[in-house]
C-alpha cells in the first residue's frame, strides 16, 4: 500500500489536473478558439500557485536575481533550440529559480517532468518523442529521443458569411493566404499554427468585415504517419460601413480641418488602414499635439459604425527661439512665431529670424490646412544677407508650392523666384541676377532616433528649370541631392557606420547671370572637414571663393563607443566643386573626433587634416544635420 502525506496527496491531485489541462491545450484535435475567458485576479502565494501561474510569477520576478537550482537538471538532446525551450519552461528547472523547494516538492516535479517535456515537444511537432528521466546523486538527467517530426500534409482555409458573395472575394482569399506560415511540407508548430490563424482573421477584419470571427479550427495529427491536416473556417459576419465622424476636443480650430483629413465618407466600407492613416494625418498636422481615432462598434446603427476622434489642440500662437554654436559660423540665434488660425480657417502664418556670423535670414510664410491625402498649399518670402569667403550677397526669394506630406515623405511641386545682388568684398560688383523656376522636390527621413542616430537613412532631392529666359537673367536647369545612411550591428559594441554624400549640377550657357546661391561651394563641418566653411570653389579676387556649377561630396565615418553616451569618430571626407564633373578636383580631409549624445542634441568635436592645403582645423557642432 502506498503511503501519502497530506501535501503529497494534494500535489498528486493537482498533477492529475495539470495533465488534463495539458491534454486540453495540446489535444490532437484542437477546437475553435474564439471564446475568451474572463481575467480574474488571483493572489500569488505558495508553491502550487507558482506552478500553475508561471507567467505571472515570471513577470513579478523578472527584475529579481534568479536563485541557483539546488538540484541540477541536465537535458540530453541534440537540438539546441529545443533544449533552450525546455530549460526555459520546465517546472523542475524554473521553480527552483524562483523559490526554495524541499526534497518532496522536487521529487514531485521530477515525476511530472517527462510528461511535461513530451507536451512541449508536441508543440514543436514531435509527437513520437521518447522521454525518460534518470536520477543521480544530486541531479537529474532528462533523456530525449526525438523521432521524426510531423509535417503538414493538407491545408484547408474556408471563408463563410457575407464575404462569399462579395465581388472582391478572390482578393480576400489571396490576402488571407499571403501571411500563412504553415504551408504543405513544413514542420508543424503550435506557434505557427496560431500565427496562421491570426493572419487569416486579420486579413478579413481589416476591410469591410471587422466583426469576423474564427468559426472553427482543427489540427488533426496522425502520429503514425507523422502528418498533420489543418482546417480553418472564418465567418465574416455582415459587411460594416463607416458612419458619421464624432469629434471631441476641438475648441480653437474649425472642426472642418479634422473632418477634411478623413479619406473616407459616411457610407463607405469600413477600412482599418484608412483609420490608421487618418490618425497619422491628424498627428502630423501642426494644429494638434495628439489624436486618437477609433471605430465605435458599441454604438453601431444599421451596420454603420461611428468614428470617434479625440484630439488635443496646439495653442493658437507659438513663440520659439534657440541658440547654437559652430566653430566657424560662431554663435547663432533662431527665433520664430507661428499663428495657427489665420482668417479663422486654420491657415498657419509664420515668421522666422535666423542669424549667425556669416548669414542673416528673415522670412514670412503661410500654409493652408492639409486635406485627407496630406496635400496643402504653402508660400513664403525670405530675405537673406550673407558674407562668406569674401562674397557678399543680398537675396530675396519667394515661392508657392503644392505639398504632399504623408508617411514621412515630403514631396512638393512649386514655382520659385529669386533675385540677388552680389559683390566681392573690396572688389568688383558681380551685378544683379534673377531666376524664375519650376521645381520639384522629394524628402524622406527614416532614422531610428535623431538624438543618437544608429540605423536608417535620409534622402533629399530637388530639380528645377527656368522656362528659357522668361523672368530670368539666364536659362538654366538645376539638380541637387543629399543622402546619408547609418548602420549599427545588432551588437552595438561594434559601433556605427555613417555614409553620406551630396551631388549638384547647374546646366546653363550663361554662368555669370546665374544667382550665386543656386550654384555650389563645399567645405566645413557638414561638408568636407579640414577646410573652412564654403572654401572649396572657384578661387577669385581678394582671396574670395565663388560658387561653381558642379558639386560632389562623399564621406565615411566610423563611430566607436568608448563610454556610455560617448563615442570616438574616425572619418574621411572628399569634395569637389568645378565647372563640370569631367574636370573634378578632389579636396580630401581625414580626422578624428568625439561624439557626445547628450539628452538635448548630439555634440561633435572634430580635428581634421586638409590634404590640399596641408593644415589641421578643428570644428564644434551641436545637433545632427540631415
Amino acid at each position: 500500500m502506498a503511503y501519502f502525506t497530506h501535501k503529497r496527496l494534494s500535489l498528486l491531485l493537482i498533477s492529475l489536473l495539470l495533465q488534463s489541462t495539458c491534454f486540453a491545450v495540446y489535444a490532437l484535435d484542437i477546437p475553435a478558439d474564439n471564446e475568451q475567458a474572463e481575467d480574474i485576479p488571483q493572489k500569488i502565494n505558495g508553491f502550487l500557485h507558482r506552478l500553475f501561474h508561471r507567467d505571472q510569477v515570471q513577470n513579478i520576478t523578472k527584475n529579481q536575481s534568479p536563485k541557483t537550482p539546488r538540484v541540477a537538471v541536465n537535458i540530453d538532446i541534440n537540438n539546441s533550440a529545443l533544449k533552450k525551450l525546455i530549460i526555459n519552461h520546465l517546472p523542475l528547472i524554473t521553480q527552483q529559480l524562483v523559490e526554495e523547494l524541499d526534497d518532496e516538492q522536487i521529487s514531485f516535479l521530477a515525476e511530472e517532468a517527462p510528461q511535461q517535456t513530451q507536451t512541449m515537444l508536441e508543440t514543436e511537432g514531435y509527437f513520437n518523442a521518447k522521454v525518460s528521466i534518470e536520477k543521480q546523486a544530486n541531479s537529474y538527467i532528462i533523456h530525449i529521443t526525438l523521432g521524426p517530426r510531423t509535417k503538414i500534409e493538407n491545408v484547408n482555409v474556408a471563408l463563410d458569411g457575407s464575404v462569399t458573395s462579395d465581388d472582391d472575394l478572390t482578393n480576400y482569399y489571396k490576402n488571407a493566404i499571403d501571411n500563412w506560415v504553415l504551408p504543405v511540407g513544413d514542420p508543424f508548430t503550435q506557434s505557427n499554427w496560431s500565427a496562421s490563424k491570426s493572419s487569416v482573421l486579420t486579413a478579413i477584419v481589416r476591410k469591410k468585415y471587422p466583426l469576423a470571427t474564427i468559426k472553427s479550427s482543427r489540427a488533426t495529427i496522425d502520429p503514425k504517419k507523422n502528418l498533420a491536416d489543418l482546417a480553418l473556417t472564418v465567418d465574416s459576419k455582415q459587411p460594416i460601413y463607416f458612419g458619421d465622424i464624432h469629434v471631441t476636443g476641438a475648441q480653437r480650430y474649425p472642426v472642418s480641418i479634422i473632418t477634411g483629413m478623413a479619406d473616407f465618407a459616411p457610407g463607405s466600407p469600413y477600412d482599418l488602414d484608412k483609420l490608421l492613416d487618418y490618425q497619422q494625418a491628424l498627428e502630423q498636422d501642426s494644429h494638434y499635439s495628439n489624436a486618437v481615432v477609433q471605430a465605435d462598434f458599441d454604438n453601431m446603427e444599421n451596420d454603420h459604425v461611428p468614428v470617434l476622434v479625440k484630439i488635443s489642440e496646439m495653442k493658437k500662437q507659438k513663440l520659439t527661439f534657440g541658440l547654437r554654436y559652430d566653430s566657424k559660423n560662431g554663435p547663432g540665434f533662431r527665433g520664430g512665431y507661428d499663428y495657427y488660425d489665420l482668417f479663422h480657417k486654420g491657415f498657419v502664418g509664420s515668421t522666422l529670424l535666423d542669424t549667425d556670423r556669416y548669414e542673416t535670414t528673415f522670412g514670412l510664410g503661410i500654409s493652408q490646412p492639409r486635406n485627407s491625402r496630406g496635400h496643402f498649399w504653402t508660400s513664403n518670402l525670405n530675405y537673406t544677407h550673407s558674407t562668406v569667403q569674401h562674397l557678399k550677397s543680398h537675396a530675396l526669394t519667394s515661392g508657392i508650392w503644392y505639398v504632399r506630406d504623408r508617411n514621412g515623405i515630403d514631396s512638393r511641386l512649386g514655382l520659385e523666384y529669386i533675385t540677388e545682388n552680389s559683390k566681392i568684398e573690396d572688389g568688383p560688383d558681380l551685378g544683379h541676377s534673377y531666376a524664375t523656376m519650376l521645381t520639384a522636390s522629394w524628402k524622406r527621413q527614416n532614422i531610428e532616433t535623431q538624438l543618437r542616430p544608429a540605423n536608417g537613412y535620409y534622402f533629399e532631392g530637388k530639380v528645377g528649370s527656368t522656362l528659357g529666359k522668361l523672368a530670368s537673367s539666364a536659362s538654366m536647369q538645376r539638380i541637387w541631392a543629399n543622402a546619408g545612411y547609418y548602420y549599427t550591428p545588432e551588437n552595438k559594441k561594434y559601433g556605427t557606420w555613417l555614409l553620406r554624400g551630396q551631388l549638384g549640377y547647374v546646366h546653363t550657357g550663361d554662368t555669370i547671370n546665374v544667382p550665386t546661391n543656386l550654384m555650389f561651394r563645399a567645405g566645413g563641418a557638414n561638408s568636407v572637414r579640414g577646410y573652412e566653411l564654403d572654401s572649396i570653389g572657384l578661387k577669385s579676387l581678394n582671396d574670395s571663393v565663388l560658387p561653381n556649377r558642379a558639386l560632389a561630396v562623399a564621406s565615411v565615418e566610423y563611430q566607436i563607443p568608448v563610454y556610455k553616451d560617448f563615442s570616438l569618430a574616425l572619418f574621411h571626407d572628399a569634395g569637389s566643386v568645378s565647372k563640370r564633373f569631367s574636370n573634378t578636383n578632389w579636396y580630401q580631409g581625414t580626422g578624428l573626433g568625439l561624439r557626445w549624445f547628450s539628452p538635448v542634441a548630439p555634440f561633435a568635436f572634430d580635428i581634421a587634416y586638409g590634404h590640399h592645403d596641408e593644415k589641421w582645423r578643428w570644428s564644434i557642432n551641436l545637433g545632427t544635420k540631415f
